[in-house]
């Protein structure tokens, strides 16, 4: 394959950490590959189903503390659904449409001029003592070498990292999901539900507010939230439970009345996130048993939620992700790690590459299992880019929050923060690219 040999960046992996990394190193003047296993980019936020970005863009304060391609992206998935940036009044998620999510991010790469190379896997690297100058890519065309002077690896599971032998390190029994989603839900009917019903709405889970808010961000966009955990609170599934129509259990999965879901009114989709699976995320098998899983998971709950949900009685099954959610797995393991308290509102770096809105998992539902609310911190707190950058190897930068050197995977890992990790990435890839054309002039 010809066309596609010598780039300055190459981006491995598509998902919101890829494409903001490979936008901001394309808008940096260099020209820029992303390969994408998938045949669309966005990753968890489309391939996983995930279609909800969880608004930890604002400070506690109403301050925007992380600017850029991040919150360009939200604007944008937002402006695509017709609700613009009213998102921006509320404290919910960023909740888009998953066919146009797939759209918006092709068009937003499209402009900054990226080129895409879709169903295609990395497979190694190509090295030059510890100088990174290449990937290997394996597709429909076979496998061939792709030179680059800079890699992003966002694939999440650092998979360029480890076959560049930087340190990983691998997180212990993290929890991951197989999202699926219900067309033809009566949403208006769902929503009014808990209009006459307040008590039933799990207030203070995942987001800071009760049913006032969900319902203002509801009246104005379009989109509601109900929260994770929630379904564990909500009389419909605990007389799904008693009648022995939800299984605790489906599969590997667990947890299946967790369900957060994603109602959209325009389209009367709902996206379900519920059911763990619980594994290190990067053993082909247990994906593979997940994913097969998940499927029958999908069906059986479906008829629960037409069973037992008001507005879902002629739901039925629009789609099931195409890739596992996959919360955290393989990780930078360098000398310096990023650590809980570097998360906290304040902390400042000399190296620093992006600015993030911290947040606590804080519980406060009085209801017995009630989950926690995210509460933001008063400022912002900054990202050095030594939590990036692998010991030991150059021409690598980490695209992905869940990737990057730290005492925790999952201290990056949302959404908000993995394309702020993703912006910083191809930023410095294109600098550094630059930087090796000047060293070759020299």
């Amino acid at each position: 394959m010809e066309c596609y040999r010598n780039y300055d960046v190459v981006v491995a992996g598509g998902g919101l950490g890829g494409v903001a990394a490979a936008l901001a190193a394309a808008r940096s003047g260099a020209k820029t590959l992303l390969v994408e296993r998938n045949t669309y980019p966005g990753g968890t936020a489309t391939a996983g189903m995930c279609c909800s970005i969880f608004n930890c863009y604002f400070t506690s304060e109403g301050k925007l503390g992380t600017p850029g391609i991040p919150a360009e992206i939200a604007d944008r998935l937002a402006e695509a659904m017709g609700y613009g940036i009213a998102w921006r009044n509320h404290r919910g998620h960023i909740i888009y449409d998953l066919e146009i999510g797939k759209l918006t991010l092709q068009q937003m790469l499209a402009e900054a001029g990226v080129e895409l190379l879709f169903q295609t896997f990395v497979t190694g690297v190509v090295m030059e003592g510890n100088r990174l100058t290449g990937v290997k890519v394996y597709g429909k065309s076979g496998e061939y070498p792709i030179s680059a002077r800079c890699v992003v690896d966002a694939t999440g599971d650092s998979d360029v990292a480890f076959y560049a032998r930087a340190k990983l390190a691998a997180a212990k029994s993290p929890i991951h999901s197989l999202c699926f989603r219900l067309g033809n839900v009566r949403v208006d009917e769902f929503v009014d539900y808990f209009r006459s019903h307040p008590e039933e709405y799990p207030a203070m889970m995942d987001v800071e507010w009760d049913l006032t808010g969900a319902l203002a961000q509801y009246d104005e966009c379009g989109t509601f939230l109900f929260p994770h955990g929630g379904g564990m609170l909500l009389d419909a599934f605990k007389r799904a439970k008693e009648d022995g129509a939800l299984p605790a259990q489906i599969g590997m999965h667990d947890t299946t009345d967790a369900c957060q879901m994603h109602a959209m009114r325009r389209t009367g989709i709902v996206h379900i996130v519920t059911g763990f699976v619980r594994f290190d995320g990067i053993d082909a098998g247990q994906v593979s048993r997940a994913i097969i899983d998940g499927r029958e998971m999908a069906f059986r709950l479906a008829e629960v939620y037409r069973r037992y949900l008001p507005g879902f009685s002629d739901a039925f099954v629009a789609g099931v992700a195409d890739n596992l959610g996959v919360r955290t797995s393989r990780y930078l393991d360098n000398e310096f790690k990023f650590t809980p308290e570097m998360r906290k509102a304040g902390v400042r770096f000399p190296d620093v590459v992006a600015t993030l809105v911290p947040f606590d998992d804080v519980v406060k539902n009085p209801a017995e299992r009630a989950w926690g609310v995210q509460i933001m911190g008063g400022d912002t707190f900054d990202l050095p880019l030594r939590a990036l950058v692998p010991d030991g190897i150059e021409g690598l930068v980490m695209g992905a929050g869940r990737s990057i050197s730290a005492s925790d995977p999952g201290l990056l890992r949302v959404m908000v923060h993995t394309m702020a990790v993703g912006e910083a990435a191809g930023k410095t890839a294109a600098r550094n690219a630059e930087e090796s054309k000047d060293a070759g002039r020299a």
